[in-house]
């Protein structure tokens, strides 16, 4: 099997702004949506029927819902944002990346640190205007600037598909 590999893939913060929507797990974002609006719903019902302690405190618990997301996505851009001062003293991270056999391997360039992520640890994928997103177990993200993949998309896609047949007939077996 071929493998791809993408060079000097540098992340920086306008990049991870755009990014920032896809930085908690989309299991968590749907999860805090359904306790916010079932809380919500119930809330303007108690409301309307009159019993205003319960309703008042089940509105504010579903703002608190929605509001935890836009917390934790900030929260955790920050959080990347002071990893990278505190490792490499900048604003911007240069990547190395090899879609191999088994999984992808990241390289940061500045720190010579790798990190294999395993293909069966990739759980979505993501398109925004300059970027593509590959969101993984443990809440990792792989972020890969589109003028750095030297694949076209379909291609890309279609290896990643390929590697998801065989790791998904492999855990089959």
């Amino acid at each position: 099997m071929k493998r791809i590999q993408i060079g000097r893939n540098i992340v920086d913060e306008t990049l991870l702004k755009e990014v920032k929507k896809y930085m908690i797990a989309p299991w968590q974002r749907n999860l805090l949506i359904i306790a916010g609006i079932i809380a919500l719903i119930i809330g303007a019902f108690n409301l309307v029927n009159q019993q205003l302690l319960q309703g008042v405190i089940l509105v504010i618990l579903g703002g608190v819902c929605i509001g935890e997301i836009f917390f934790l996505k900030h929260s955790r851009y920050k959080e990347m944002l002071k990893l990278m001062d505190e490792e490499i003293d900048a604003r911007q991270v240069t990547y190395t990346m090899i879609f191999g056999n088994d999984g992808v391997v990241v390289h940061n360039c500045q720190t010579a640190i790798d990190n294999k992520i395993p293909y069966s640890h990739l759980k979505s994928f993501y398109k925004t205007p300059n970027a593509y997103v590959l969101l993984a177990k443990g809440n990792e993200l792989i972020i890969i600037r589109k003028e750095c993949l030297k694949v076209t998309l379909a291609n890309f896609v279609n290896f990643l598909k390929t590697i998801y047949t065989i790791i998904k007939l492999f855990i089959q077996d």
